[in-house]
């Protein structure tokens, strides 16, 4: 709540979405903005200038729910435009009629004695025709029974509910679509080809003339991304301080992580959305969550929260699992019988895509660095094939080849051959073995009958988290043994453990809500802890601003002022894994143009940019790292020998570092900053030799002879700077450099009701 007060007389305006104080006095379209005193008796009276707004721009004007409308505007671009979005919710609800006739037909339509010709009268050489199996229509609903009839009222009044809401979304996906032909002047035949940077910089352009967000005159990109992903930043934020219980334990098989779409809604239904969430709006998390003096009383309430839901999820359990069977076997049926071996595909994970995240990354953003890092995490993983394995499934695909080759090569010759009894039944199971087996083998194995060995390992590992960007640092020298590969298939597991996590969701969900009790007082600490209302956006995640100096890690940053400052900071306020610094350099990479507003932020990427001058010796000591065994493999490939690519860095043109707006920074960063600043630039710097440089955000590094407009490789920038970072992390921190507070957070002693200690996330 922002006031504006003069003596006795006070204003009072949110910070965020309403009209500032005395807005409604600007009525004119075309006058200038107006000065008003608020105090006429004293002479040092205040004055306001409020400025008048055209109410002629369209209907997008002073807009009351922003996040709603950059959320639409967002998946409006992804979904391809107006028809398409359309088209996708009138084939759902289609699909929904179509699973339930369907599951009705076939459990009382069908004559199941006469197609299976269990009768032992039955004429056997006789051909069944479709009435002779099928019930006609008047006898089928005769023998539906009445719990049937129930579920299919509730499948019915589910079904109205998802049309309105249908009918909802197309009613504002029209305005969408009026906003992106008139406003951002982007007709829909052309949203494919425009890139969401584009989308953004006419978002940006429109904001001065149609005055979107009432209390800045411009917006910029961090804006926008704050407003789309508010919630699933503090969901990010949660997963990465291992604040949501989100690790089950099997006997004899271990703990693993657990996250399915079902489990995910619940979590955001409980935090977010639901009208007992602690928010009070899209935008304003609840007065009562930022009060210390009612944590144990929030608390309390949240738990009950929690344990009600659970019990909804558990009574619902039955309905919603087979739904989810059916659901997935109509979806997936198809595949399966087309080509059995996607289910041993890899995939990543739910909790993969939570928790290798960046504060502030688009759904598709996120989704297209994970796509890059698919082909080496799939080698990396067959690298881990047992000899044992390897030659039993060799052996199993040689003898299914030959029974199923001879059983097609006859059908073939005569069709008579399928109506033996069990042939066609064999010939589909032979089929999924042969598809199993060849899915155990890995693809360097089946092509070439070689070994990986340690060293490819190794090699993989550090291709994998170039795109991937989070994974222990204590893994490093280790990524050739079982037990990391153990660790990483939790992340990158098979298509079929994917389905089946997803099937289970309906057992287990009850099961990690239940669990989550006990974190309630967490949870509400970490409202009120880690939450800052931002003018014009509201209240945000303070990980999301990006804000090196409170949320830091100085074993993540390069030896500097800011690194010494963040030393000060708690593991409690601290990012785990460089999370801070490696999602401000995401961000800083996808939005070359965009400033931080923070001076930490500055000099936390030029002291980047400085430091990435010294990551590459004119010695064989290139490979030792990370970054050095990436420009290696990515740029010059596994087989170039070493001092060709040294001797390749001689040859380039050098780089200089772009000049960034540094005068803000000269007295916090002291007399002699400029001087060494000044002193790097002039340096000749020979790195990577690419058209796209090695830094046009983050590292900076740009040709000294390429065009004012030529596009960066942000691909190639985020990769460099995370494996760089991650070198100075392993240069810096002890040799405890894998653990975090994961550890130190299964261990609770008692319950939170003995005091007000916090035990998961505690702070001096």
């Amino acid at each position: 709540m922002a006031h504006f007060s003069r003596r006795d007389t006070t204003y009072s305006a949110l910070d965020n979405e309403t009209s500032p104080p005395l807005a409604y006095l600007a009525d004119s379209t075309n006058a200038a903005p107006m000065m008003l005193t608020l105090d006429h008796e004293h002479e040092d009276a205040t004055n306001v200038i409020i400025h008048k707004v055209p109410k002629n721009k369209g209907g997008w004007t002073h807009i009351e729910d922003l996040d709603s409308f950059f959320t639409r505007m967002y998946h409006y671009y992804i979904r391809g435009g107006f028809y398409p979005m359309i088209m996708s919710d009138c084939f759902y609800l289609l699909q929904f009629v179509f699973i339930v006739w369907f599951s009705t037909f076939l459990v009382y339509c069908v004559k199941y004695p006469v197609l299976f010709r269990n009768d032992p009268n039955a004429n056997r050489s006789e051909k069944l025709t479709l009435n002779d199996v099928i019930y006609s229509s008047s006898v089928c609903v005769g023998f539906i029974s009445w719990h049937w009839w129930c579920l299919i009222m509730l499948c019915s009044i589910i079904w109205i509910m998802r049309l309105v809401l249908s009918i909802y979304h197309l009613y504002y996906a029209y305005d969408t679509k009026l906003f992106y032909n008139n406003a951002l002047k982007i007709k829909d035949s052309d949203l494919v080809w425009v890139s969401w940077s584009t989308v953004q910089d006419r978002v940006r352009e429109a904001q001065p003339e149609h005055h979107m967000c009432v209390h800045k005159q411009e917006i910029n990109e961090l804006d926008i991304y704050h407003r789309i992903l508010r919630f699933n930043n503090y969901m990010v934020a949660m997963v990465n301080k291992s604040l949501l219980p989100l690790q089950i334990h099997v006997p004899f098989v271990g703990d693993f992580h657990y996250l399915s779409k079902g489990l995910k809604w619940n979590l955001e239904f409980l935090l977010f959305s639901s009208p007992w969430s602690p928010w009070e709006n899209c935008w304003q998390l609840r007065e009562c969550y930022k009060d210390h003096s009612k944590r144990m009383l929030l608390a309390r309430q949240l738990e009950r929260q929690i344990l009600f839901l659970a019990l909804i999820n558990l009574l619902l359990t039955p309905l919603i699992q087979a739904w989810q069977i059916l659901y997935f076997f109509f979806n997936y049926a198809e595949l399966i019988k087309r080509s059995p071996g996607s289910l041993g595909l890899r995939t990543w994970s739910l909790y993969a895509r939570v928790t290798l995240r960046h504060f502030n990354e688009l759904e598709h953003e996120l989704r297209d660095r994970l796509n890059r890092a698919h082909k080496p995490a799939t080698k990396y993983l067959a690298s881990f094939s047992s000899p044992i394995t390897t030659v039993i499934a060799k052996n199993v695909m040689f003898f299914s080849a030959s029974v199923l080759g001879v059983l097609v090569m006859l059908s073939v010759y005569d069709e008579d051959v399928l109506t033996v009894e069990h042939v066609l039944t064999i010939i589909t199971i032979l089929g999924c073995v042969l598809a199993g087996a060849r899915a155990l083998i890995g693809e360097e194995e089946r092509l070439s009958g070689g070994c990986a060995g340690p060293a490819r390992g190794e090699e993989l590992f550090v291709q994998v988290l170039g795109h991937v960007h989070y994974l222990p640092a204590a893994w490093r020298g280790r990524a050739h043994t079982k037990d990391v590969a153990a660790h990483f298939q939790q992340l990158f597991q098979f298509r079929a453990v994917y389905i089946l996590f997803e099937v289970l969701s309906p057992l287990l969900s009850p099961l990690v809500l239940y669990r989550l009790r006990s974190r309630a007082l967490d949870i509400v600490d970490f409202y009120r802890n880690f939450t800052v209302s931002v003018l014009g956006i509201g209240d945000v995640c303070s990980f999301a601003q990006l804000d090196i100096r409170r949320h830091g890690h100085p074993d993540w940053q390069a030896p500097g002022k800011h690194a010494e400052k963040a030393k000060g900071n708690t593991q409690y306020n601290q990012g785990e894994g460089g999370k801070t610094e490696l999602s401000l350099v995401a961000f800083s990479c996808r939005h070359p143009g965009w400033q931080p507003a923070e001076p930490a932020q500055r000099q936390f990427l030029r002291s980047l940019r400085q430091s990435m001058h010294h990551a590459v010796p004119a010695a064989n000591a290139l490979n030792k790292t990370m970054l050095g065994s990436y420009i290696q493999q990515s740029i010059f490939g596994t087989n170039t020998p070493l001092p060709a690519v040294l001797s390749y860095y001689q040859q380039r043109q050098p780089y200089r570092l772009p000049d960034m707006d540094e005068t803000s920074d000269e007295e916090e960063d002291g007399p002699g900053s400029a001087v060494s600043s000044a002193r790097v630039s002039s340096r000749s710097f020979r790195l990577a030799g690419a058209s796209s440089g090695l830094g046009a955000s983050a590292l900076g590094l740009v040709p000294a002879d390429a065009p004012a407009d030529a596009p960066a490789d942000e691909t190639r920038d985020m990769s460099v700077s995370t494996l760089h970072l991650y070198d100075l992390h392993i240069s810096h921190a002890s040799p405890s450099v894998g653990a975090c507070c994961v550890n130190n957070c299964s261990d609770r002693q008692g319950r939170w009701e003995q005091g007000e200690h916090t035990p998961l996330l505690h702070h001096p």
